[in-house]
């Protein structure tokens, strides 16, 4: 009975990781539809965004802003985005690599690197591969408050005006599709990289038949413009985080899913094993019966 014995446990033990996993599947779908509603509902105000960016871009007299200026620094920063938890497929390794990336260019531009991190994975592998971090964000889960993207994006505005950085970019993974998640790097500062990118991957703004100067403004347009570019500094960094937290969950759920299915597998071909196992077991008995019967004859 030993052998079936031992099969009945491994297949226990099988269906209980199935159980598990197929309860994390379900807790990532939920909060993926959360953040995914939330993410949908923010494309019309950065196609919005993205329409006045494309204005102040397109002005017959450029608007002056620090944020705007080229800085001379010997420091870059960057903020990686990554997950607490683990069981996500290959979505963390994916961040490290790009994150690597950085440190590479830093190293060949002669720049320090400042790296800001969100996640108990990131500063794990920070850590294990002995990189300094400035500083990690751990008084959030996922997305960040109002309150706390405007404390983020005043601290980077002002490393950045004060010519302490010449660069602020974010790592993470955006999400496009449930099809389509990539890493990438969004280019914050200079400002004019992040219109740029706004004004790109809007849904449709082109043709765009105004023009800035067909605005009557008050208060003035570079009073305008300061709020502007804190707006989407800020919805930017925001973005980001839902779009991180978004691709992790989605990540989840496909991870989760293959390996409920796997277990599924893995249980029926145990079963069958057991079955095989244990009809041989009674053939054998049967056999010792009929040769004991045959002996007392």
């Amino acid at each position: 009975m030993s052998n079936t014995r031992q099969i009945l446990q491994r297949r226990k033990a099988v269906r209980n990781i199935g159980r598990v996993t197929r309860t994390m599947e379900m807790i990532s779908t939920s909060r993926y539809r959360k953040h995914y509603y939330a993410w949908n509902d923010s494309m019309g105000f950065f196609d919005s965004l993205a329409q006045l960016a494309y204005l102040v871009i397109t002005a017959n007299e450029p608007i002056a802003h620090p944020l705007m200026e080229e800085k001379e620094s010997d420091s870059m920063a960057v903020l990686v985005i990554g997950s607490d938890r683990g069981l996500c497929g290959s979505y963390n390794a994916n961040i490290f690599r790009l994150l690597n990336v950085h440190i590479s260019r830093a190293k060949r531009l002669k720049k320090k690197l400042k790296i800001y991190a969100y996640g108990r994975k990131v500063e794990s592998y920070l850590k294990s591969h002995g990189i300094s971090i400035e500083k990690v964000y751990d008084d959030f889960e996922e997305v960040p408050s109002e309150e706390q993207v405007v404390s983020i994006g005043e601290d980077f505005c002002g490393q950045y005006e004060r010519g302490e950085i010449c660069y602020f970019g974010v790592v993470y993974t955006r999400f496009y599709s449930m099809a389509s998640q990539r890493e990438q790097t969004l280019t914050v500062l200079p400002l004019s990289e992040l219109i740029d990118d706004l004004t790109t991957r809007a849904t449709v703004i082109w043709p765009w038949e105004l023009a800035f100067e067909d605005f009557s403004l008050s208060p003035s347009a570079v009073e305008i413009f300061r709020s502007l570019a804190d707006m989407m500094i800020r919805s930017s960094i925001l973005g980001c985080f839902r779009d991180a937290a978004l691709s992790e969950h989605l990540a989840r759920v496909v991870a989760m899913r293959s390996a409920t299915e796997n277990s599924e597998k893995m249980i029926d071909e145990l079963t069958g094993e057991y079955n095989r196992a244990r009809q041989s077991q009674i053939t054998g008995e049967l056999m010792d019966i009929i040769g004991g019967a045959e002996a007392l004859r």
